[in-house]
């Protein structure tokens, strides 16, 4: 289902769709308007002239549709279509995908909803197999934190990261007595798994009544310890049964940096592995390695995406390039003079290679920028991104040096900016514009020289003139834009903003006249 607006999500959610529900009144006038809404006729999955409106939402009828589109996308050469379980699949991409697949270790999987389940815990057995010990079909925590979202007139299902961006901007003790009030009681981990404790029918009125009272940060703030409490909870008591002390998440709560951080301060946690983006959008990656156990290898990079010259060759772009009035191209320009671009305070996109996969811009379709610059924050959202003002920028960094940099006793690794760490004060200023300003955190890209040579070597330059091993990291792309994808809309991206400067396949690089 396709919604665009705040206005579209507050009537689903509100009293054009589940208040009138939940109270036992008809939705038929609602359903009947979003079947005659012209912005749901491109939906892949969801024909509304194929079904009648009380089968709207109707989870078998969706999966007829889904099967009716495949066959038809395949050109009827795919016949047979399985389904294969959503968790399954989380589970199964947590694990596998992974450099280091350890035995005696938890993967946990919570999301939305998936398959009727929203919470599982598998353990990993003697001969790396994985086995469910644990599933719930009421643990609300990503759809709690989806409608605190909304109530904080944001997009649920896509603004999360930032409430999660807001909440060290409260108060701890507001944020807790919030905690305490509203969301404490509504979920409760019984065993090792989470399921409803005092949690109303009508869940979206309730928090918006509940906090109506409450400032912003204070309602990011206490949603947040939500979270981290519960996860807390479960952690702790799968290693009290189990005593195992590595764990892998997946599934969209695992998104949460700032909760990751929480769990790898756990003290019976060693490992806590979270690969990149564990939403939905894996799930295809989680089924092919559901099916290949055995023979599977673990990702070594996440450069999965479309070539940098993907249906606009490389002339094509040379002969745009020339003939543009307002760009030039220098050919053969090193990473070292890239590095000495940087040095000296300017901002730089790259664009090289395949696109990374996912939710994070990894340094084949990035802007970056001098760490230590604190003006750079500023620059890049004035020229490009228009960033809501709270919220941080990431980080790359060397691998070998990130001991230096963050507070990580236990080596954990985060090489996908899954996990958010400390900084260490003695080089906090250096990485300044790279951290979360106010609670001096970071969610770095620990990147080393066999995952992105080329970005490596761009960085390594860096370090060798200014003694930094780490860049400001932000995605290449418009505000509201997807990233940057193929050459053409790279172009598209620089010629749209105020970005002087475009670092091509670590080849060329294009300026503004």
């Amino acid at each position: 289902m396709h919604f665009f607006s705040i206005k579209d999500f507050l009537g689903y959610f509100g009293e054009d769709y589940y208040g009138k529900k939940l109270v036992g009144k008809s939705v038929k006038n609602y359903l009947d308007n979003l079947s005659k809404d012209k912005r749901n006729n491109q939906n892949l999955y969801l024909s509304f002239k194929k079904i009648k409106p009380k089968d709207y939402f109707d989870f078998s009828k969706s999966r007829m549709l889904q099967k009716d589109y495949f066959v038809k996308q395949s050109k009827n050469k795919i016949k047979k279509i399985n389904f294969l379980d959503h968790h399954s699949c989380h589970a199964a991409y947590a694990f596998y995908s992974s450099k280091k697949r350890l035995r005696k270790s938890a993967i946990i999987t919570i999301d939305s909803e998936g398959d009727g389940l929203n919470q599982t815990v598998w353990i990993v057995d003697k001969n790396l197999k994985l086995q469910k010990v644990s599933e719930s079909k009421t643990c609300d925590i990503a759809r709690i934190y989806k409608l605190t979202t909304l109530s904080l007139k944001m997009k649920p299902d896509e603004h999360e990261y930032k409430v999660m961006g807001m909440a060290p901007y409260a108060k701890n003790n507001y944020s807790l007595e919030l905690y305490e009030r509203v969301y404490k009681n509504l979920l409760q981990v019984k065993g090792i798994k989470i399921v409803h404790k005092n949690r109303p029918r009508d869940l979206f009125k309730y928090i918006q009544q509940s906090t109506k009272a409450d400032r912003f940060d204070n309602i990011a703030g206490g949603v947040q310890i939500f979270v981290e409490e519960l996860i807390k909870k479960l952690l702790s008591n799968i290693y009290k049964k189990y005593k195992i002390q590595n764990f892998y998440l997946s599934g969209g709560v695992s998104m949460n940096i700032k909760m990751n951080k929480v769990l790898t301060e756990l003290p019976f946690v060693k490992n806590l592995i979270v690969q990149p983006s564990g939403g939905d959008e894996s799930l295809s990656m989680g089924g092919c390695y559901s099916k290949t156990q055995e023979i599977s290898k673990p990702i070594s990079n996440i450069y999965l995406g479309r070539d940098l010259f993907d249906n606009f060759s490389e002339e094509k772009f040379l002969e745009y390039v020339k003939k543009s009035r307002h760009l030039k191209i220098y050919k053969n320009f090193s990473s070292l003079k890239a590095a000495k671009l940087i040095a000296q305070g300017n901002i730089l996109a790259i664009a090289r290679g395949r696109e990374e996969f996912g939710a994070r811009a990894l340094g084949n379709r990035s802007i970056v920028a001098d760490p230590s610059n604190v003006d750079m924050v500023q620059k890049i959202n004035e020229s490009i991104k228009n960033r809501d003002f709270w919220m941080p920028f990431a980080l790359s960094i060397l691998k070998n040096y990130a001991h230096k940099f963050f507070i990580n006793k236990k080596k954990i690794e985060s090489d996908y900016m899954t996990i958010g760490f400390d900084c260490s004060n003695i080089h906090y200023k250096k990485i300044i514009a790279g951290t979360h300003r106010y609670d001096k955190t970071v969610r770095p890209q620990m990147l080393d020289q066999k995952s992105n040579k080329k970005y490596f070597a761009l960085i390594k330059n860096f370090y060798k003139i200014k003694k930094i091993p780490a860049l400001l990291n932000t995605s290449l792309n418009l505000h509201g834009f997807p990233l940057a994808s193929t050459i053409k809309e790279v172009l598209y991206t620089f010629e749209n903003s105020d970005l002087q400067y475009l670092y091509v396949n670590d080849y060329y690089l294009v300026q503004k006249k």
